[in-house]
């Protein structure tokens, strides 16, 4: 688990998650199903995602995270377009690696927290998102620009970066430094021979503007809203001038949206696969952090899926609090019991975040009602819950430090 979660790993910026207002939306938006079970989720896991792994153990011991980056991949593997370059970028990295292994690996381990500080960032953009329903149609256009220049500067481009590294290492055996490189350089320089297979990495679909083109264009706000169109200007000596629609500007939108989650995707599954010699590469997981929003993410996610409904997380002084709703059909007490076995990871999201690790020493399951009063609760102390991660005690002895607590139960 703690290996695992090294792909979330963010080691930087400290937030007070107090004045973080909107931090629970992102966990009440995880809808699913209820008749599809977590054995449906495992199953489709193995259908679409087993092949792009070296074995079966390792697919089966990045299930509870891949239930989570599985909705990234839905997003676009039904647009052809878009899965053909996910797998074209997939491909890349494995025959990389086939071609020589110790080399390339050291090329991920090196770009290891540049990439993973897309995460961090990418949870800050949507943890801090406004509320779009609030705006005007102009209001909403401008920030959407906003969300184009965070999205093809804050996280596109590093990940980018090292695509162009292993592409070119690929094509004749060398791996630039691009490091000082700025984004234009790299996407006028990106290799002829694969721009065809690439291209929608390094320009749009509908008007094929430059990547780096529409970054300048909305972080330097070189557009004017208009009441039915909006005029953008770009271009590094001859200004251009393009007038697009309201649609086709949310087109474009969702176009850096789409190749954000391919390159993103065909680099986490690379990860995961190499993932054990990555942090080899890196000296070991000691100095390393994990983010612990990334990390309760996946834990929410995981137990919407068997059941759970997650109302709201809440902090009682050194008590970090997750309340939730029990299973439909289960009395609290073997709700409160299923519940409970979440209690070591999120510990272990705790004490892996080293801005988050001081601020707690208990962790805490409620399950509540409608009203978000208190029906039962579960709750043990962090050090514990590591002792039990590291095997230093037996289950048994694990449950009966646990506290449980339930009120008003017949």
């Amino acid at each position: 688990m703690l290996l695992i979660s090294l792909l979330h790993n963010v080691p930087t910026v400290r937030r007070n998650f107090k004045k973080d207002l909107k931090r629970d939306k992102i966990y009440e938006d995880l809808h699913f199903a209820a008749d599809f079970s977590v054995e449906d989720w495992n199953a489709l896991l193995k259908l679409k995602l087993g092949k792009y792994f070296l074995n079966e153990s390792i697919l089966e011991k990045n299930k509870e995270i891949l239930r989570t980056e599985i909705i990234n991949y839905i997003q676009f593997c039904t647009k052809p377009e878009y899965f053909n370059l996910f797998e074209w970028t997939f491909d890349l990295y494995r025959d990389c690696i086939i071609s020589n292994r110790q080399r390339v690996i050291k090329v991920l381990a090196d770009s290891f927290d540049d990439i993973s500080n897309t995460d961090m960032k990418w949870m800050t953009n949507v943890l801090t998102q406004p509320d779009e329903k609030e705006f005007s149609e102009r209001d909403k256009i401008a920030y959407y620009f906003k969300v184009i220049d965070e999205t093809l500067e804050g996280v596109f481009k590093p990940r980018f970066k090292l695509l162009d590294k292993l592409v070119n290492y690929k094509l004749n055996g060398n791996i630039p430094d691009n490091s000082e490189s700025d984004f234009g350089k790299v996407i006028r320089d990106f290799p002829n021979q694969v721009k065809t297979d690439a291209i929608l990495f390094l320009e749009d679909p509908i008007f094929a503007i430059s990547t780096n083109q529409w970054r300048n264009i909305a972080a330097h706000k070189s557009f004017t809203i208009n009441k039915n169109n909006i005029v953008v200007e770009y271009g590094r000596n001859t200004i251009q001038s393009l007038t697009l629609s309201y649609d086709n500007f949310y087109k474009i939108v969702h176009w850096t949206q789409d190749i954000y989650r391919v390159i993103r995707f065909g680099q986490v599954l690379t990860d995961l696969n190499y993932i054990e010699e990555i942090v080899t590469e890196l000296g070991g997981t000691e100095n390393m952090n994990i983010r612990f929003e990334s990390s309760l993410l996946h834990i929410i996610h995981n137990m919407q899926i068997v059941g759970f409904k997650f109302v709201s997380n809440e902090e009682l002084e050194d008590i970090f609090c997750l309340n939730i709703k029990g299973k439909v059909d289960h009395d609290i007490k073997s709700s409160l019991i299923h519940a409970s076995q979440c209690l070591d990871q999120l510990s272990c999201s705790i004490y892996d975040d080293k801005f988050v690790r001081d601020n707690f020493k208990r962790t805490r399951i409620n399950i509540v009602d409608e009203n978000r009063n208190i029906l039962a609760s579960a709750t043990i102390s962090i050090e514990v819950a590591l002792n039990k991660v590291k095997g230093n005690l037996t289950l048994e002895e694990y449950l009966g430090k646990m506290e449980f607590e339930i009120k008003n139960y017949a």
